[in-house]
């Protein structure tokens, strides 16, 4: 017996919730249960950054549809999202494909269900980027990078499904997935593709859905380090107080996912920690 609904569509938050912890993607996209807990404990703090990257990432996609950066320039009342804005009109589409889809979503068939991507920005020429403008206060490793499953489904997914963009078939090898770190000067992090790698994530990918649609039960993770920054913590016993902001700046975490975040501020008293 399935655990998804017929009409479920994966996306890559949702499997790497899987992968780090089943208890989580259940809870989350099968329960839907509601945030019983705040992620980090400055909450004023970390919801301005999200709206801030949201803020950004409008701005960004309003100037690759065609609105003049001057006009841009002149609304924009956040100072940070200005230096990110004046950022990315200096080196964001540096040696860019001329051919640009901003906020461009493919979805391709897994089995039974299907599987999303919803880029920034797919450009493409001879080379094909897939480009995610990031606004965190650090840069994380290449390696890390190249394991989360933001990486792996995007490049998947865009070998799959946009040859109709492409004019033909996709060679992995055209792919480069490039993260862009607009508060660290545009500083770059670029990964390439491959035939193999390909291989190995549709095998992957494939048997990931395919686990999660058959599971009898979805178990905490083992690895309890997860826990601090996760909104389900108290639900699991798992402990009752926030994860630092600073912690979170610090280390290899991954940026929550502007089209996941929602916080209701006139909650926030009466959550308990």
């Amino acid at each position: 017996m399935s655990n998804l609904p017929d009409d479920f569509m994966f996306s890559q938050s949702s499997l790497q919730d899987y992968v780090d912890c089943p208890r989580r993607f259940e809870l989350k996209y099968l329960l839907k249960q509601r945030w019983p807990a705040l992620q980090v404990d400055d909450v004023l703090d970390f919801e301005e950054r999200m709206s801030q990257g949201s803020y950004f990432h409008e701005v960004v996609h309003q100037h690759l549809v065609g609105i003049p950066a001057e006009i841009l320039q002149g609304r924009i009342q956040d100072e940070a999202v200005a230096g990110w804005f004046a950022t990315y009109l200096q080196t964001g589409l540096e040696n860019v494909p001329e051919r640009r889809y901003p906020e461009k979503t493919l979805t391709v068939p897994m089995g039974d269900y299907g599987l999303l991507a919803k880029i920034d920005l797919l450009a493409i020429g001879e080379k094909i980027q897939i480009i995610d403008w990031k606004t965190s206060r650090r840069v994380p490793k290449q390696t890390w990078l190249a394991g989360r499953l933001q990486t792996r489904v995007y490049r998947y997914v865009v070998v799959r499904g946009a040859s109709h963009l492409h004019a033909g078939d996709i060679d992995p090898a055209q792919i480069e997935m490039v993260y862009w770190y607009a508060d660290q000067n545009g500083e770059t992090v670029r990964i390439p593709y491959s035939q193999e790698q390909y291989e190995a994530d549709e095998q992957f990918l494939t048997e990931l859905i395919a686990e999660i649609d058959a599971r009898a039960g979805f178990p905490l993770t083992e690895d309890e380090s997860r826990c601090k920054f996760c909104t389900y913590r108290s639900l699991c016993d798992r402990g009752q107080q926030a994860g630092s902001l600073a912690e979170w700046d610090a280390g290899d975490i991954d940026e929550v996912d502007i089209d996941d975040f929602e916080i209701d501020i006139d909650q926030i008293a009466e959550i308990a920690f």
